[in-house]
């Protein structure tokens, strides 16, 4: 039996805490072909020489400045593109993956050359019964999105297998040969949303995000850029979610759903988020949320 070829990029910044527990479950996985490259954006820890001491035959590739997610990952599918790798896996270096997560996952794909990219359930690895993750909802109209299913409990929410306007790129599988027809992940976003707007690039080629409805992931969410296992707003994740989609509305819009996606980010996104980062009592957040609402106009 031909097995494709699978490359998995994790791009770790700051992650010695949490890198051990990721390769370890990606390096177990049953799948007999796939190749592990980690880009780290100038981590300041032990991040390297870690992955160095326990993880020999991991492929390490070392960026002089922190460049992003997008750019990062860009790097790694460089690499395994000329490494011949028919699909790519972008993973978070916080993730726990089951033992049968590629495999899983390239099942999706057979019988079916429309789909693209494809993801799995995502659950909190502080509760691996709660979701995190289960498909990606994307308003179009108004450019805002949201985590179908989020913080429902796996026994009760009816999640079932089919396509979505998104996966995360916490857990992404993509068809290699699509990345040639639809170019790579944007670097000009720097942190969020890059996976979102990657997805929307596919599906305007006409091709398919699909997620297949099994926990095969747990996550410990916002290790490197939030307040760890909780979705709380803090100062850096409050300016990009505020600037990134105001950017890429500038760019990817035009006439009536530029405005009223303009209408969703002040009239909607502005007022919703406002509301939790003040709940909060966190006025630092709420200061660089309006920061990146005007750099994103600004551009």
């Amino acid at each position: 039996m031909k097995y494709p070829k699978i490359g998995i990029i994790v791009v770790t910044y700051n992650s010695e805490a949490v890198i051990n527990n990721c390769l370890k479950s990606l390096i177990a996985n049953s799948y007999p072909n796939m190749e592990i490259v980690v880009v780290d954006n100038a981590s300041l820890d032990k991040t390297v020489p870690t992955i160095r001491k326990y993880f020999k035959k991991v492929h390490i590739i070392i960026s002089k400045t922190n460049t992003g997610f997008g750019a990062a990952n860009n790097i790694g599918i460089k690499v395994l593109l000329k490494k011949g790798c028919d699909f790519i896996v972008l993973i978070n270096p916080d993730t726990i993956s089951s033992p049968n997560l590629i495999e899983k996952l390239i099942s999706v794909f057979e019988n079916n050359e429309k789909i693209a990219v494809a993801g799995c359930i995502i659950t909190y690895a502080k509760n691996n019964k709660k979701i995190w993750f289960a498909g990606g909802y994307f308003n179009r109209l108004f450019c805002f999105t949201r985590h179908r299913y989020m913080n429902q409990f796996l026994n009760s929410a009816n999640v079932k297998s089919g396509k979505v306007d998104f996966i995360t790129g916490a857990c992404m599988m993509i068809r290699a040969k699509i990345i040639k027809r639809t170019g790579y992940i944007s670097d000009q976003y720097f942190l969020y949303f890059e996976d979102v707007f990657f997805c929307q690039k596919i599906r305007e080629k006409g091709f398919l995000c699909y997620l297949l409805a099994e926990s095969l992931i747990s996550h410990h969410v916002s290790t490197s850029t939030g307040i760890k296992e909780t979705n709380k707003m803090t100062p850096l994740r409050a300016y990009f979610f505020a600037r990134n989609p105001l950017l890429y509305i500038r760019e990817n819009t035009r006439g009536f759903v530029k405005l009223t996606s303009f209408i969703g980010q002040f009239f909607i996104r502005f007022p919703l988020y406002s509301y939790k980062i003040l709940k909060e009592k966190n006025a630092r957040s709420f200061y660089y949320y309006c920061k990146g609402v005007a750099d994103g106009l600004a551009g």
